[in-house]
């Protein structure tokens, strides 16, 4: 019988924590695009900046909630962490698009996810 509830809640938190990397750091899907008005160079820039920011963002910390970063991490943090991550400026340039444009939409992305 504990076999079955630790499986049980092994599965529900993996379950809640995916829900909340969506809610972190939105992947550029069909509901994303719906929100904004971009070419489709543009999205493709989307599309590599998350992966960016998944890949190399959260090789320190868990991706941060791209909604919450705030104008002070953005001068202080944000650059020192650009520079640990040993990120080129094209890729720098992709990952500050993809979370600025996402922060922008975010909490109605939120609403509107399962």
């Amino acid at each position: 019988m504990s076999t079955r509830i630790t499986l049980t809640l092994i599965g529900l938190t993996l379950l809640t924590s995916c829900a909340s990397i969506e809610n972190r750091a939105p992947p550029v899907d069909d509901l994303f695009l719906s929100e904004v008005k971009v070419s489709a160079s543009e999205v493709d820039k989307l599309r590599e900046g998350h992966r960016i920011y998944m890949n190399f963002c959260t090789d320190c910390h868990a991706p941060r909630q791209v909604d919450k970063i705030t104008a002070n991490n953005w001068k202080e943090h944000i650059p020192k962490m650009f520079k640990k991550a040993e990120l080129y400026p094209e890729e720098i340039e992709l990952v500050t698009y993809y979370i600025k444009t996402a922060a922008s939409i975010n909490q109605k992305l939120i609403a509107k996810r399962p």
